[in-house]
């Protein structure tokens, strides 16, 4: 079973930056992590392609099949919410049993092949750096 959800400081300023210009986006992706971390079954499902569900909320999960030689990166958008359109990057360490989320981004924002973009250079040097 994975032991913890943890979150990179510069997930939570992504977090903060949404806050600014969406509050209700902002306030069902901190809800959906702080529902994450308080189950650690749920947990293990961000490790499993497909659709999981859990009360209310339904999330679609995804490996980040691109950057899979730099690690084992997923990515999760929480289904029919004010946060939908945007997209939780994560990576899971095997050896700590342990979900890092690295990023939140707008999916207009990302594109998971481009490994050169602001965003994705972040994120795979945060996740060396784990």
């Amino acid at each position: 079973m994975i032991r913890s959800l943890d979150i990179h400081l510069n997930a939570k300023a992504d977090i903060l930056r949404i806050r600014e210009s969406d509050v209700h986006a902002a306030a069902a992706i901190i809800a959906t992590l702080e529902q994450i971390k308080a189950d650690p079954l749920l947990i293990d499902k961000l490790t499993t392609h497909g659709d999981v569900e859990f009360g209310a909320v339904k999330l679609g999960v995804k490996r980040w099949e691109s950057a899979r030689r730099k690690g084992n990166l997923w990515r999760f958008r929480a289904l029919d919410t004010p946060a939908t359109s945007y997209r939780v990057v994560y990576g899971y360490h095997m050896q700590y049993r342990q979900i890092y989320v690295l990023a939140v981004v707008h999916k207009e924002e990302f594109d998971y092949d481009d490994h050169d973009s602001d965003i994705a250079r972040r994120v795979l040097a945060d996740w060396i750096a784990i």
